[in-house]
């Protein structure tokens, strides 16, 4: 793909990049600020888009003469980032069906074994039953499934107490148990609190339904990845949201670290686990990046993953903690590159009336029989398992080092990562990026060239940090064209291909 090019899906960008800036930021200045591209031709087809969506949310709500809707639909605290995240995904990239669709570096998806894994799954489909056109084994996933996922926690992670089958919930991805988890464990109002930058899509799937209020803690970068991210930063901010009437029920953990792309060490996960049992607080551990971790020669001291029902707090830190506040988050989607399977699913060994509860709603996001069939014979299968998974970190290692390099080059700082498929990286020098307007400013500026990155200040960050996607495989050809104008390219033949056509 071109650098220059300035349409997407053949259409007028600028409609599009005005869509997204619309939704993204609220100032008309902002909006003002995306570039204006040609008129498109008479054959040019308009940006895809959901029909049902038209104008801003608040002049159709005010319009609306319709039969009447719910307070709550119309007052979704979350509308304009699901409105957004439909017209990204409707006009996202993709090498047959829409070769000139944005490149979406705003995502995490792994793409670096898509090859391998449709080659698998179209075998292990033979391994479907009878029962998987039913309603199965059970109200949530298939025994099979619960089973297998036990095998791979115990086996991979070596928890203090094996996990068994009925520790388990599944629900059709990440989000959606994580929407369960929190309504059964939060009342509307109530927080949760985690520390930023955070992954801006639990502002979404903690809060969409539940009713729950997201509370980040700002950390400063010598802080993070140490106690005093929890003990100074976490606990401040617990106090606040006592100040302003905000109850906090629950700690959010994400580990290994979305956006910063790090594994935590010991200390720092009982000081997480400490926190939580001096507050009385759940502690929710999100590790759906467990087996993303890979090798990182500026990084030799990077601690190992550790998952939270790893350790033996009362041994390690010689005082009672209540098991029964912990609950593991996991998803197939990111370290087996599988977004579209919606494969999630909640641990929860000591508590099993909060797993109870969940039981009554658990049916409404039973997992499909063909993905569960998949992927519980691929966690059967110890061969493929542990040739794909290590396969997919020696790739992702490849990737990062690439991408490093290449930001290094052109005098921007990318953060030390090993794990996860993104990258943090530090552009105000190189951009001049000196306010949240400016990086805002970028971040428009990019659509046009059919590249989305993600503005940080979503995310809780210093300005001038963007988040990109590392997971892209070589078929993609990514375009980064942060100021329109300018040339430059490079070229390569691993997982990602980049064109630089930032000011000189």
């Amino acid at each position: 793909m071109v650098a220059n090019d300035k349409t997407v899906n053949g259409a007028n960008t600028n409609e599009l990049s005005e869509n997204l800036a619309r939704t993204t930021l609220r100032d008309s200045e902002a909006a003002a600020a995306a570039p204006k591209t040609a008129a498109p031709s008479a054959s040019a087809s308009l940006p895809i888009r959901n029909t049902a969506v038209k104008g801003l949310f608040e002049d159709e709500q005010a319009a609306y003469k319709g039969c009447r809707l719910s307070k709550r639909a119309q007052d979704n605290p979350v509308q304009e980032i699901g409105e957004k995240l439909d017209l990204i995904i409707r006009n996202s990239y993709d090498k047959d069906t829409n070769p000139d669709g944005l490149i979406n570096l705003g995502i995490a998806e792994n793409t670096l074994l898509t090859q391998e894994y449709l080659d698998y799954f179209k075998g292990a489909i033979k391994h479907l039953q009878p029962y998987d056109l039913t309603y199965g084994t059970q109200s949530s996933g298939s025994r099979r499934l619960n089973e297998a996922i036990a095998k791979m926690w115990n086996e991979n992670f070596s928890p203090i107490e094996p996990v068994k089958p009925d520790d388990i919930v599944t629900g059709p991805g990440a989000s959606s148990v994580l929407d369960q988890l929190i309504a059964a464990l939060l009342d509307p109002g109530q927080g949760v609190l985690l520390a930023g930058p955070h992954y801006n899509g639990f502002d979404v799937n903690m809060v969409a339904r539940s009713g729950a209020k997201i509370r980040p803690a700002p950390i400063p970068l010598e802080d993070v990845f140490t106690p005093r991210e929890v003990d100074i930063h976490l606990e401040k901010e617990l106090q606040t949201a006592k100040e302003e009437g905000v109850e906090i029920r629950a700690v959010m953990l994400c580990s290994p670290h979305n956006p910063y792309g790090r594994t935590y060490d010991k200390e720092t996960l009982l000081a997480y686990a400490s926190f939580c049992e001096r507050h009385d607080l759940h502690l929710i551990s999100d590790e759906i990046y467990a087996l993303s971790v890979f090798d990182n020669p500026n990084l030799p001291d990077a601690p190992p993953f550790i998952s939270m029902l790893s350790l033996d707090f009362e041994k390690e830190t010689g005082k009672p903690f209540d098991k029964s506040r912990l609950h593991i988050v996991y998803s197939f989607s990111k370290d087996f590159g599988i977004n579209g399977f919606r494969l999630g699913a909640v641990i929860s060994p000591h508590n099993r009336f909060m797993l109870r509860c969940m039981m009554a709603s658990v049916f409404l996001m039973k997992v499909s029989s063909p993905a569960d069939c998949l992927v519980s014979a691929l966690l059967n299968d110890d061969e493929a398992f542990k040739r794909l998974i290590g396969e997919n970190q020696r790739r992702l290692a490849d990737s990062a080092a690439f991408m490093r390099r290449w930001f290094e080059e052109r005098g921007m700082k990318p953060m030390q990562s090993n794990a996860g498929h993104f990258m943090m990286v530090d552009v105000r020098e190189r951009l001049n990026i000196k306010s949240f307007e400016d990086e805002k400013d970028i971040a428009i500026k990019c659509v046009p060239c059919g590249v989305l990155v993600v503005s940080t200040a979503a995310k809780w960050v210093e300005r001038g940090d963007v988040d990109l996607g590392e997971g892209v495989g070589t078929d993609t050809g990514v375009r980064i064209e942060v100021v329109p104008g300018s040339e430059g390219v490079a070229e390569w033949s691993g997982p990602l291909s980049l064109i630089d056509c930032s000011e000189s």
